[in-house]
């Protein structure tokens, strides 16, 4: 964001990951009857469809070429502050309606291995056309091509409002994937933690702590851009359209609400932690007593006699010596067993 300061409005700069793989931009066009499906040569193939009737989704995967953002935005008039937004990384879910047609932007997760690996989303939409960006080159909304494939599936058949809801429908049910996975790894970390305590278990807790505040930041805002695509841009969203969208704020709802659970449990883990370490070291420090008290009458007694003074009673005793160390013995021991009677040891 640096790089930013200063420049003026609707400039267009990448603030992502330095990329070098090459854009891929894939293309679909559609109706009730028809269907066609091809990677871009050219940037012209981005241009709009003609027919009425018919939507053209184009797909950009990668976003660090903004000649071609820019290039691809022009052919729909998309405004220059939304065509800023698009490859500047790190922006708050929102939603802007514009006079052709409405962008969204937020964020996308996924599972990749054991580790959660997120990426920004952008999505413009408007009469006839609608356009997809992601930064990676690894396509996220596959599953959604498959289904536009079959000459039934109600995306065929439906407007392009219905097709962005599809997509982030999609993003949507990839965080339960996501919570599932937190949720299993906290259950783990919990078994973990009441049987014994450590500082990588503690690394793993600040780990799970940070991906939910990253996940509850990029998740909160989306209830708000649900909503407003509901009530703000009726002239792009159809009232067919309107019950999914409900079903998808009720999904969002129930998302911020595992969210806000597994953040009281990660809480609840970090006391529980704390506690274990805390009493680890009341039990130390009450070994350290015992020895301390035991020790210190018989270390008294060993420094009164170690003295070098001439006339001392005991010192032509006979017996004195052991007689000594057997009361420094019962001592210890009568100690011992109090310290054994009220439980420390």
């Amino acid at each position: 964001m640096k790089g930013k300061v200063g420049l003026a409005p609707g400039t267009v700069i990448h603030t992502g990951l330095n990329r070098h793989e090459e854009v891929k931009i894939l293309i679909t066009e559609f109706s009730e009857g028809q269907y066609r499906e091809y990677e871009a040569d050219s940037i012209d193939d981005c241009s709009p469809i003609e027919k009425e009737d018919a939507t053209k989704w184009i797909h950009v995967m990668g976003v660090h070429d903004i000649k071609i953002v820019e290039n691809i935005c022009s052919f729909f008039d998309v405004h220059p502050l939304v065509v800023e937004d698009i490859p500047s990384i790190g922006q708050r879910p929102k939603i802007e309606a514009m006079p052709n047609g409405v962008f969204t932007v937020l964020r996308e997760y996924n599972i990749i291995g054991n580790e959660v690996h997120s990426e920004q989303v952008s999505i413009v939409f408007g009469k006839g056309y609608i356009i997809s960006f992601q930064e990676s080159s690894a396509d996220i909304f596959d599953p959604i091509r498959v289904r536009v494939r079959q000459p039934r599936d109600r995306i065929r058949n439906g407007s392009p409002d219905y097709l962005a809801y599809t997509l982030l429908d999609l993003i949507v049910d990839k965080y339960f994937v996501v919570l599932e996975y937190i949720g299993d790894t906290l259950e783990d970390l919990e078994d973990d933690l009441i049987e014994e305590g450590s500082a990588d278990m503690l690394t793993e807790i600040y780990k799970l702590k940070r991906i939910l505040l990253a996940f509850r930041r990029h998740i909160w805002p989306l209830r708000h851009v649900v909503l407003k695509l509901q009530r703000d841009v009726p002239m792009y969203v159809c009232d067919e359209t309107q019950i999914f969208l409900r079903d998808l704020y009720d999904h969002v709802i129930r998302v911020t609400d595992h969210i806000e659970t597994y953040r009281e449990s990660i809480t609840g883990m970090l006391d529980i932690y704390l506690s274990r370490m805390s009493n680890k070291m009341n039990e130390v420090m009450q070994v350290l007593t015992v020895i301390s008290v035991i020790f210190i009458p018989l270390t008294l007694m060993a420094s009164v006699y170690g003295m070098n003074w001439q006339w001392i009673p005991e010192l032509e005793f006979y017996y004195g010596y052991p007689v000594f160390m057997a009361f420094m013995l019962i001592v210890g021991l009568m100690l011992l067993a109090y310290f054994r009677r009220i439980g420390w040891v």
